[in-house]
């Protein structure tokens, strides 16, 4: 009977357990092959590091913990914590604030960036801007210009038509001139020969005239 009640009473300060717990601060703790401060070290563990508790004894002080699948220990169960320890959090903390400057550096290189871009953005639309501007006005000009390239067309061509009109007032005046300067010689040709004509009459005439008055003057003798 002291036996099974000594097996219960083992059985429950040593109930078996399954949990995590972490090295504390101390720069290491030994682990030995049993629960007592006489049985060997097999080996020691690191402040921080995460171990297995698979048992406590808080008759003994101790916890056995699983080193690897096939080999365990104990260690002091005053020496485990439920969180990680204080330095194993500080390097955690500095990790992630290193990792948090490197954000916030890439972060701010690209803010950076992006800035510039923006600035390079509002350069180019404000070139394009001014550009646009300078196009309106050539445009405009441009618009102003073939108006005034289409008056001019129009009043060309109605120059073509006044010189056509003319030229054809100039080709009538020219048949009309030489009409009149062939009027003029015609009528110059028959003065002409109206003239030869009466010379040709009188020389016919005279002569006979001259010689009736001779006859008459002989026959008076």
């Amino acid at each position: 009977m002291k036996k099974i009640l000594l097996a219960i009473a083992l059985l429950t300060s040593t109930a078996i357990m399954a949990e995590s717990a972490y090295v504390s601060d101390e720069l290491e703790i030994m682990v030995r092959s049993g629960k007592s401060s006489g049985h060997r070290i097999i080996a020691t563990l690191k402040s921080g590091k995460k171990i297995n508790v698979i048992e406590r004894d808080s008759a003994s002080g101790y916890s056995r913990v699983k080193l690897s699948p096939s080999r365990e220990g104990w260690v002091l169960s005053r020496l485990l914590r439920k969180t990680p320890s204080a330095k194993s959090r500080l390097a955690k903390a500095e990790a992630s604030l290193a990792s948090l400057k490197t954000k916030f550096s890439s972060s701010s290189k690209q803010l950076s960036e992006l800035s510039e871009q923006k600035g390079n953005l509002d350069s180019e639309a404000s070139t394009l801007k001014t550009d646009n501007i300078s196009l309106s006005r050539e445009l405009d000009q441009l618009k102003e210009t073939s108006r005034n390239a289409v008056e001019i067309l129009q009043e060309r061509n109605q120059l073509q038509q006044r010189v056509v009109t003319i030229e054809r007032e100039l080709e009538s005046l020219k048949r009309d001139n030489d009409t009149l300067v062939n009027s003029d010689v015609q009528d110059w040709f028959l003065a002409g020969a109206g003239v030869l004509l009466f010379g040709i009459i009188l020389g016919f005439i005279l002569p006979k005239l001259g010689w009736r008055k001779k006859t008459s003057w002989q026959s008076s003798f």
